[in-house]
């Protein structure tokens, strides 16, 4: 036998598997406890609602408790769904991280190799720091300063 229970602490327990009322309430927004009560169960030959003080029957056949019997299926959907999504999510921000990398690795990179190549010709060619060393200099000031 199906049961299906809405307990105190904002749980959705179905056939023993429990579920977050936030969850549970994607599939069915239009779910809500009466008033004044803070659980119920349901089976679908009884139809209990628990106030901190007393308890009272609900309507029995509950329709919609009908369906939230079968529910189960949908709910582990919906988890996988909203799990892939968030993998999905993570995934992109990665990739964007390691593309940022990348490119800053190769303007690091470059600048290197331009400061490497204004030294060889400014200590080895003999050309002015003006003309070389100076010039690379310029360029990584601007970049510090972006």
């Amino acid at each position: 036998m199906s049961i299906f229970r809405h307990l105190p602490d904002n749980i959705i327990e179905i056939d023993g598997e429990k579920f977050d009322l936030d969850l549970f309430l994607e599939l069915e927004p239009e779910y809500s406890i009466p008033k004044g009560f803070i659980s119920r169960e349901y089976d679908g030959e009884r139809h209990i609602l628990y106030s901190k003080d007393n308890q009272t029957l609900g309507e029995c056949p509950w329709e919609d408790g009908e369906r939230y019997l079968t529910r189960i299926p949908d709910l582990h959907l919906l988890q996988k769904t909203i799990i892939d999504d968030l993998n999905y999510i993570e995934s992109l921000k990665n990739n964007d991280d390691t593309q940022q990398m990348s490119k800053n690795d190769i303007n690091k990179n470059m600048l290197v190799k331009e400061m490497v190549f204004s030294m060889w010709e400014h200590f080895v060619e003999g050309k002015s720091k003006e003309e070389t060393i100076n010039k690379v200099q310029e360029k990584l000031k601007v970049k510090e300063n972006i």
